[in-house]
């Protein structure tokens, strides 16, 4: 009996001792187990929530923005700006510093025609420029000159005022009405010449056709049989000189002039002498001076020859020179 109740003593000292164990361990389950107590012990901050951020949209300049539904669209190209073309030179100098000038090719291509149609029998002005110009001296013509080899004389007779009474004569037997004007404007001084041979001009209102007769300057020696034959007959060689009037430095002329149509008229002219012989007319010497072709369209200077050719070389190429003229200049004869 008392071993018994000592067994049962011990079993309930047992069940003392756990079930305060027990008691404290479901007191802290229920701790953790809280919701309350388990946001305190482990909540942090909890951020706002915020709209979701889009990067922003590269719209390119020149393009159009894609809205959602309309397709998918190229975007344009950017349109590239047409350059200006740069306007080629109607001529360009020949070398720097050089008062000759070189045509542009084209414009010279452009320049085809032949004939010159007047409305009436024209009026043909000759004169001189540089009225004093003479040739090489031979046996049969002598003159006195005007200073040591200048090729110059005072004498009319001698000088290529003498081939403009020629050429006169036979402009004259093609129908041509003309006035020859021989005074001599090259005093008191050269370089000023060409403004008295204007005053010559303006005495003429009624001319319709001005032809300014020269001789031009050669190495003697060296071009001696500068000439083409013609019949059994040395002929000097010609040329033309066309002024575009630009001039050697801004405003030194006060009035513009279509030099081209002067260039026209001397290239018609030109190509009526080659086709007599390939190598009668020389290339037209273009020009910054004006040589007062400004008063018309039909203004010519012509260099019939050089002081290396003779007085006679020079007057055996006037019938030639007359005709190329007259199959260029023409009119009505009715």
């Amino acid at each position: 009996m008392r071993r018994l109740t000592l067994l049962l003593l011990c079993c309930l000292l047992l069940l003392g001792c756990g079930g305060k164990e027990n008691r404290e361990a479901m007191k802290e389950s229920a701790k953790t187990s809280s919701p309350t107590a388990a946001a305190t012990a482990t909540a942090e901050p909890t951020p706002l929530p915020t709209a979701p951020q889009t990067p922003p949209k590269d719209v390119s300049e020149g393009t159009e923005e894609t809205h959602p539904g309309s397709g998918s669209k190229e975007p344009e190209p950017r349109a590239t700006p047409t350059p200006e073309p740069t306007p080629t030179p109607l001529f360009v100098p020949k070398e720097e510093g050089s008062s000759d000038l070189i045509i542009n090719g084209d414009l010279y291509a452009s320049f085809t025609q032949t004939e010159f149609p007047l409305p009436s029998r024209p009026v043909v002005l000759i004169y001189h420029t540089h009225a004093e110009e003479a040739y090489r001296q031979t046996r049969g013509y002598t003159y006195e000159e005007t200073g040591p080899e200048t090729y110059k004389t005072l004498d009319k007779t001698k000088s290529v005022a003498a081939l403009g009474e020629l050429l006169k004569a036979a402009l004259e037997e093609r129908g041509f009405a003309v006035i020859h004007d021989d005074t001599d404007v090259e005093p008191p001084e050269i370089r000023s010449a060409y403004s008295r041979s204007l005053e010559v001009m303006e005495k003429y209102p009624e001319a319709t056709v001005y032809i300014d007769l020269h001789r031009n300057t050669a190495n003697v020696r060296a071009k001696k049989d500068d000439v083409v034959e013609l019949d059994g007959r040395r002929c000097a060689r010609m040329f033309f000189v066309v002024g575009t009037g630009i001039g050697t430095h801004e405003g030194e002329y006060d009035t513009a002039h279509d030099w081209q149509q002067n260039y026209a008229l001397a290239k018609a002219v030109t190509e009526r002498l080659r086709t007599v012989t390939p190598r009668f007319a020389l290339d037209i010497r273009l020009k910054v001076g004006r040589y007062n072709q400004h008063v018309s369209p039909l203004s010519m200077l012509i260099e019939l020859g050089h002081n290396a050719n003779t007085f006679e070389d020079a007057q055996n190429s006037i019938p030639y020179l007359a005709d190329a003229l007259a199959e260029t200049l023409i009119w009505s004869k009715d």
